[in-house]
Parts: C-alpha cells; structure tokens; sequence
C-alpha cells in the first residue's frame, strides 16, 4: 500500500479499542498479519507487530524498573522498520544486513566488521533462525557489545529443545518443519542455553507479569509470550 492510502486507511481506523507503543495512536482495531492472516496483527498507522509492540512497550517499562537505556552506539541487525525509529531517536544509530538495500551498511552478521566492545546496544529480532552458524553470530553481537550494555535479541521459539539438521534443504520441507522457507531450525527453549552460551546473561520477561490483562488486550500481542534481552557481563 502507498504512504498515502496508508495515512488514509490508518485516519479511518482511529479509534481506542487498541493502541500502538510505536507510532503512539490509538485505533479502532488493528489489521490483519503474517501467512496466517492473524486479526488485529498489524498496526495501520506503522506497520508493526505484536513481536515489535510487545517489545516497545516491554522497553517502556523497563526504562524506568531495570536501569534500560536506549543511548549511545546501537547496532541494528536486519532492520525493522517499525522499530527503527524507537532506536534510532537521539542515539549513534547503524543499521546492518547482508542485503545492503535493506540497511545503513552491507554486512555478515557472522563476520561483524567492527573492533570489540564497539556498541552499547544491540538489537537482533528474528535474525538468527535464518543463519546456519547461529553460534558463531552470537559470539560476534557478543564481542561488539560493550561491557555492561544491553541487547534485544528475539526469535521464534516452540516446545522445549531446538529442532535443526543441515541437510535439509528443501524449501518445501523447511516450512513444514521450521515455520519458513528461509529458516534453518525452529528454536526451543533452549534458545536462551545458546546465548548464554555465547556469554551473555540472559532474562527473559514475560508479558504477564509485567501487563495487566487490559493493557495486553490494547497492544494486541496474543501469540507473544515473552521479550527476550540480554547484558555483556562487566568484567
């Protein structure tokens, strides 16, 4: 849709039944998400999802109750438009992503071309699941952030252990097993193991304990669970 029906459409939509962290409006219901077609998914004022508002408003929070701070260097890996803002507002912003039309720089998150503790904020949101050495880009987000400084780093997680094997290629048999065509393994819980692994400390944030049933119903963020953030020790 052009910016202009998209103003428009998301003008007809106002209303208070939901509301978006993001672009700060309220709406009379969201549109529609995703290959499934999710209803009140995406928002029609920026686009985002439940994924993105769940973790803006999460932010929101923990700014003020866990000493987050969205300053200084920030590095953003495979762009989200509808987050781009909240990151980029007042901050030493870099977008990356293998495919340079789709950020700031052209870059393998495998191979970060930055010398170490260069960042104080890194933000990864379901990235990983489509790099076959997942491990390897983990150390590397791990080794640009500073100590002490924080980072977003989401993906898609089901049932308890990660679900991977190499040889299947087969795009038709990746999203049967792995959701998509494009990724590499369907993450269990064990997710948060594979990043502390890496070094970092991990902690997960669940939406329950943090938003009454109410404010939940306004962002809309049913198939989320939880936001996932992590710290680089202080050594």
């Amino acid at each position: 849709m052009g910016s202009l029906g998209q103003t428009v459409k998301s003008i007809l939509l106002r209303g208070n039944q939901f509301h978006c962290p993001l672009c700060g409006k309220g709406y009379g219901k969201f549109l529609p998400g995703g290959p499934s077609r999710r209803p009140n998914a995406r928002c029609p004022g920026c686009n985002s999802l439940e994924r993105h508002r769940l973790l803006a408003e999460m932010i929101r929070i923990l700014q003020i109750d866990q000493n987050i701070a969205i300053s200084g260097r920030i590095l953003h890996v495979a762009p989200e438009p509808a987050l781009t803002e909240l990151f980029s507002r007042n901050t030493d912003y870099l977008s990356i992503d293998l495919d340079g039309s789709q950020a700031m720089m052209a870059m393998d998150i495998t191979a970060l071309e930055f010398s170490d503790a260069s960042f104080d904020v890194v933000v990864c949101n379901h990235v990983l699941e489509h790099i076959p050495d997942d491990r390897k880009a983990m150390m590397e987000l791990f080794r640009v952030l500073k100590p002490g400084g924080w980072g977003s780093i989401q993906a898609p997680m089901m049932g308890e252990n990660t679900q991977e094997d190499p040889t299947i290629t087969d795009p038709a048999e990746r999203t049967r097993l792995y959701g998509q065509a494009d990724h590499v393994r369907q993450y269990g819980r064990d997710f948060l193991q594979r990043l502390g692994a890496a070094g970092f400390e991990v902690t997960e944030y669940r939406k329950k304990d943090w938003l009454t049933p109410d404010e939940l119903a306004r962002l809309s963020v049913d198939c989320e669970d939880s936001v996932i953030l992590v710290r680089r020790p202080v050594e």
